[in-house]
């Protein structure tokens, strides 16, 4: 069995389930979701040491780890603070605390199982970290943007040449913001010096700026295994988009399929490789004397809009790779097993 871990209601974790049930493989959807755990069976029964099994039974359909041979994670559990008004009080904290040490053990089954995508959740999760790989090792032909992360007056005011020039300001991390009651995000923006005169010399968090990069496109990678799909995004005739194509202006930001340079596409496996990552989407930006920059990496990027904008088969490598990476547990176990599906991307070693 495969299984996927996530809100049902996600698209992608849909039509991730349909291709592979498509291809003759069983594959079934377990939710993370508040309202589906709230009707979920779980158990985890240990016996002295010498066998352990955890079942999890939600609408009628019981799934049991021992039966998992490959597991993708698009949710590992539901967020705590959502756009929707509600009351945290201290039992549904202790409710959502005691949900997600739950899950977080049956991530650590499987992971020690290695039938999840992209090695571990926890390693997955950490790689979302902006610092964690801008502060890896330089490559050859990726360039990254000159960065700071600070809370300090002195370093932010430092970081810009002179009161006239612009750098970005981005999150640390996306998270769930509301408007009038509507979820939103924040996207990157031009700040100047001047915005950081009255910034606070006590109780803030930490800003990212990054230097401003003159591009003339965006580059959106999808990586399965050691495929990349790549999609151009010319954002620079949208009045919306030009700093941050995820203002989603799309009558004005063409996307187009898009040939990356082998020099970049081995970087960008490396990388990969490096921080284990099975499945990632990454943000490059191309400026006008051809240089490449990384921006981000996101082992939990979305991908079905790319897909349907230039016709790349994503999903269906996505479920090959499940699939080929359930026959390798099961050539673990059964020498007798054979692969009967081809032409589905490599699984990372």
């Amino acid at each position: 069995m495969i299984a996927i871990f996530g809100n049902p209601k996600d698209p992608h974790a849909q039509e991730i389930c349909n291709k592979t049930n498509m291809l003759g493989y069983d594959c079934t959807i377990i939710s993370t979701a508040r309202c589906s755990l709230k009707d979920t069976s779980f158990i985890f029964s240990h016996n002295h040491g010498h066998s352990s099994t955890i079942k999890i039974n939600q609408g009628g359909n019981t799934v049991c780890l021992d039966s998992v041979m490959a597991a993708l994670v698009l949710q590992p559990i539901f967020p705590l603070f959502s756009t929707t008004a509600q009351e945290f009080n201290q039992e549904l904290k202790f409710w959502f605390f005691t949900w997600r040490e739950s899950m977080e053990g049956v991530y650590a089954v499987l992971e020690r199982k290695k039938v999840l995508l992209n090695d571990s959740v926890s390693n997955a999760m950490a790689n979302q970290n902006k610092i964690r790989y801008i502060s890896a090792p330089i490559t050859q032909f990726l360039r990254q943007p000159k960065t700071l992360v600070s809370n300090n007056k002195e370093s932010l005011l430092n970081f810009f040449v002179n009161s006239h020039q612009s750098v970005i300001l981005k999150t640390l991390h996306q998270m769930q913001l509301s408007l009038d009651g509507e979820p939103t995000m924040l996207l990157a923006s031009l700040v100047q010096r001047d915005d950081f005169l009255d910034f606070g010399q006590a109780n803030e968090c930490p800003v990212l700026l990054q230097e401003y990069i003159d591009k003339i496109y965006d580059v959106r990678l999808t990586i399965v295994g050691n495929q990349i799909f790549a999609c151009k995004i010319d954002a620079t005739k949208s009045d919306a988009g030009r700093i941050d194509w995820r203002a989603y202006d799309l009558p004005n930001t063409p996307h187009t399929p898009y040939d990356l340079p082998e020099k970049i596409s081995e970087e960008i496996n490396n990388i990969c490789m490096q921080l284990k990552l099975d499945y990632a989407t990454i943000d490059l930006c191309v400026n006008r004397a051809g240089d490449y920059y990384l921006l981000d990496i996101n082992p939990y990027g979305k991908y079905l809009w790319i897909e349907h904008a230039i016709g790349a088969p994503i999903t269906d490598a996505i479920a090959r790779f499940l699939i080929k990476k359930s026959f390798n547990y099961a050539n673990t176990y059964d020498d007798k097993a054979t692969p009967s599906i081809k032409d589905g991307p490599s699984i990372r070693q």
